[in-house]
């Protein structure tokens, strides 16, 4: 994967109104242990990544247990999702995850639009404009990179990978609380439909099309799918995981993976 250097130019004054604008309305009053976990992460994690200029973590007083991230030099997780979480680990990878957006390059396209436009948007709407624009922002084959990156940022980092995966646990119970059972398993297509099972070659091709046509209608893979590539890299790392460092749940995770 090829990192992209950080530079900087006219463009921050405005990042740093945007962030100001979430720090004011979202912030947290007072300092707590989620502020603690996430200075802990990032500290890991900015190490690690370095020379890329290093990044800072916020935390925001939304309902929702999220991380995300917007040009400049912030990712931003909530207190809701930190509370949810046993260890250091699983919040390294959210905050990962939103680092790697951008040493990958994928909020290049969208940045000087993004910056210009956040900076004008009325405060009180601000946090659905951000919902929405990571639908636009963000792919598919996007989300898959910025999640393998993450798995590497982290295993150099010294983080326990199974912990990092009770990531998915929590926005899993969170998307199942909004009824969004896509979001977590993927659609009946993906569910239902292997390729493999398919003797006629024709018939293959048609179920491969209907799979990709079924991927991409969202700009997020499917939870359970994010989690088997990820288990599937963790299998092959040297040093694998041993045995007893791995769920069952997580193994049956992995085992009930579509291929991709």
């Amino acid at each position: 994967m090829k990192l992209l250097k950080q530079e900087s130019n006219n463009k921050p004054d405005r990042s740093e109104r945007l962030h100001s604008i979430f720090i004011e309305e979202y912030g947290l009053i007072n300092r707590d242990f989620s502020h603690d976990r996430v200075e802990r992460a990032m500290a890991a994690l900015n190490k690690v990544r370095a020379p890329l200029p290093p990044m800072q973590g916020e935390v925001l007083w939304l309902s929702p247990p999220i991380a995300f991230t917007l040009p400049g030099r912030y990712v931003y997780v909530t207190r809701r999702f930190i509370e949810r979480c046993t260890s250091d680990a699983p919040v390294a990878f959210a905050l990962a995850h939103e680092m790697a957006h951008h040493d990958l390059g994928h909020l290049s396209a969208a940045e000087r639009w993004i910056t210009g436009g956040f900076a004008q948007a009325p405060r009180l709407i601000l946090a659905l404009t951000v919902e929405l624009l990571a639908d636009w922002l963000y792919s598919r084959r996007n989300e898959v990179a910025a999640d393998s990156l993450a798995l590497d940022l982290c295993h150099k980092a010294g983080f326990d990978l199974e912990q990092c995966l009770k990531c998915f646990d929590i926005l899993s119970l969170y998307a199942l609380d909004m009824h969004d059972l896509d979001a977590v398993y993927g659609t009946d297509e993906e569910i239902e439909l292997d390729p493999g099972l398919n003797a006629n070659p024709i018939s293959r091709i048609y179920t491969e099309w209907r799979l990709w046509r079924a991927r991409h209608r969202r700009s997020h893979p499917s939870i359970r799918e994010r989690r088997g590539i990820l288990m599937s890299r963790i299998a092959n790392m040297n040093p694998p995981l041993s045995r007893d460092q791995i769920s069952d749940t997580d193994i049956t995770h992995a085992a009930s993976e579509p291929r991709v």
